[in-house]
């Protein structure tokens, strides 16, 4: 399921919005940030302990689905 099929298209705005650093996704929208998290758990190997690191990794894989 690709990214744009699975998420709505009002999220999809603010999902780019994370993706070009204009927003913080994790505090602006706590819930979608935690549905993309979901989404991407195959791909990233998350920390446990470091949400830095986390949210660096979720924002790059949106990045680069995004370009595509």
């Amino acid at each position: 399921m690709t990214l744009t099929s699975k998420f709505k298209a009002k999220d999809m705005s603010t999902l780019r919005a994370a993706a070009e650093k204009e927003i913080f996704l994790d505090l602006k929208d706590p819930k979608l940030y935690k549905k993309i998290k979901r989404y991407y758990q195959n791909e990233i190997d998350y920390s446990d302990d470091d949400h830095e690191l986390n949210y660096s990794l979720v924002v790059e894989c949106l990045r680069q689905d995004l370009n595509n």
